[in-house]
């Protein structure tokens, strides 16, 4: 609808991603749209990627519940002023808690994106105050229900998220040169997010990948390309004799993750990535996800449970040949998937 505005709360770099082409198809509707943010290491390079310019309103609370508790208040209070004098016509978000709340208390509608409903602290902060939820078919509405929302209400798509931001990627080179990479030689890894509220670890992924690469000859000469969440130093701590590069934060990992051997995963959204563009990829995941099961029943991603499936995985994927043909294959198939962004920015419209 021309003319309406829109306020879309983004604070991870998955949600930048995903929400900067739902702003491009709003705008493309002749509709206002302001992004709103929180000063969080990973998201300023993707916003200066995407050439977004948020407005950044608190940070991010760390590790401990206090932390996290008292930087949401902070953050509901600056939205709320904010809210009050943009108007918004509708507030999107990933299931921001602050977003919810302050739409919510001011009468205006609040739309969820969610594919996470093991997020059970999130869920029950923003799902009963959505007027609709939308998330990955493969998620479906039933686990969803427990929270509070309506079946009519739950909005479902027919491909994963990142879907919307690899839909128009071209592979290029220049990224690899800018850290030193050859295609084909070197293993990407993400870390888990360890100061995630639905996260309780107790190992970190860090010391059973370390500990492969240590202790095989075979892999010495395989460069370990590491995207980071958090401060480079609690990296390099683990993996002080292994050829290790640690990208800095927010770059664009799509070309990296294409040319890479292969990816080791600790979270959700790159490993999504590296099976739609058919790089092969493993999960150390510390807990499960639905769509994580769903791409390891369809044999589209491998699950380890330690070293061992780590190790057998490595050495058969440094084993194979780097097919870049493959994997520009599997870049036109997800061209036919529907497009996420599209079915957002269409339901935020008809709520209108």
């Amino acid at each position: 609808m021309p003319g309406k505005t829109f306020m879309i709360d983004v604070l991870t770099p998955k949600q930048a991603l995903l929400f900067g082409k739902v702003k491009e198809k709003l705008e493309e509707k002749g509709c206002r749209v302001l992004i709103t943010s929180r000063r969080y290491i990973e998201l300023t390079n993707v916003f200066k990627l995407s050439r977004i310019k948020p407005i950044v309103i608190g940070r991010h609370g760390g590790g401990d519940l206090y932390g996290k508790l008292s930087s949401s208040l902070d953050r509901m209070i600056g939205l709320l002023k904010l809210v009050r004098k943009a108007a918004p016509d509708l507030v999107l978000s990933f299931s921001s808690p602050e977003a919810a709340r302050v739409a919510f208390g001011l009468g205006i509608p609040h739309v969820s994106v969610n594919d996470s409903p093991h997020s059970t602290h999130v869920a029950r902060l923003t799902i009963p105050l959505s007027r609709k939820l939308l998330t990955p078919r493969v998620v479906g509405k039933k686990a969803w229900l427990k929270y509070g929302i309506s079946g009519k209400d739950i909005v479902t798509y027919g491909s994963l998220d990142p879907v919307a931001w690899l839909r128009d990627f071209n592979p290029s080179k220049n990224v690899l040169r800018k850290y030193g990479l050859a295609e084909g030689e070197y293993i990407v890894y993400r870390p888990e997010e360890y100061r995630a509220s639905y996260l309780n670890v107790r190992r970190l992924t860090l010391e059973t990948v370390s500990k492969v690469f240590r202790k095989d000859e075979h892999l010495a000469g395989l460069k370990i390309v590491i995207v980071p969440r958090y401060e480079d130093e609690t990296y390099r701590r683990f993996f002080k004799k292994q050829s290790v590069v640690i990208l800095e934060h927010g770059e664009d990992t799509r070309s990296i993750l294409f040319y890479s051997r292969g990816f080791i995963g600790a979270g959700g959204t790159m490993s999504a990535e590296a099976v739609l563009i058919g790089v092969p990829a493993i999960s150390l995941y510390p807990s499960s996800t639905i769509v994580e099961e769903f791409l390891v029943k369809k044999g589209l991603l491998v699950k380890s449970t330690g070293v061992k499936d780590l190790h057998n995985w490595l050495r058969k994927t440094v084993s194979q040949e780097f097919e870049e043909h493959e994997r520009l294959s599997s870049l036109r198939m997800l061209r036919k998937m529907e497009d996420p962004a599209e079915k957002i920015s269409e339901t935020c419209l008809n709520l209108l």
